[in-house]
């Protein structure tokens, strides 16, 4: 992390990470040493559902082309059955997942980290847990950060956060989801 950036949009300019406004269950702590996200949350077991069987798509995708290249018919049905199984997923997790209301917010999102507002005031460099649930497809993501900076002087505070040691999985999940979002934008009326 550069000592000059202090702002997620200066990191997502720096480093050319796609970048958007958005709403996000998000929950932050600060992370207490030799502790990771996931022992700092409580989370059922359906937290993870969909974020896994999106990156199980992903693997998946090169193996369902080559099959409807060959077959288009088995390919068809290939993808409606994948359709069902991720309804059904969604299903499950909404139903399961309880969502504080006052956790969903608007947040600023990028491949390296993210911005939202908080009551509660970080120092520059401290680690963070980070559970963010990314709407409306309930993908779950546990993740570590440190604090670029938290202003102004009072609350609400601006927290811009850089994600650190993000799985490519998971960079990969928020690029689809961040690329889902402005491509919606782009395609609804104004």
């Amino acid at each position: 992390m550069s000592k000059d950036i202090k702002t997620i949009n200066e990191l997502a300019n720096r480093r050319q990470y796609f970048r958007v406004e958005d709403k996000a269950s998000v929950e932050i702590a600060a992370l207490p040493e030799n502790h990771t996200a996931v022992e700092y949350f409580d989370l059922n077991p359906e937290f993870g559902l969909i974020s896994e069987f999106q990156l199980l798509d992903a693997e998946s995708k090169h193996l369902l082309r080559s099959i409807t290249d060959k077959d288009k018919n088995l390919g068809q049905f290939l993808k409606v059955l994948n359709k069902k199984v991720d309804s059904l997923s969604r299903v499950v997790a909404m139903n399961q997942q309880a969502i504080p209301k006052d956790s969903v917010q608007d947040i600023n999102l990028s491949e390296g980290g993210l911005a939202v507002h908080t009551e509660q005031h970080f120092k520059s460099g401290q680690v963070l847990a980070i559970k963010l649930i990314l709407l409306p497809s309930y993908s779950g993501l546990l993740l570590e950060g440190k604090v670029l900076s938290c202003a102004p002087e009072h609350a609400p505070y601006e927290l811009n956060i850089e994600f650190s040691n993000i799985s490519e999985a998971h960079q990969q999940l928020i690029a689809r989801h961040i690329m889902r979002i402005q491509s919606n934008r782009k395609h609804s009326p104004q």
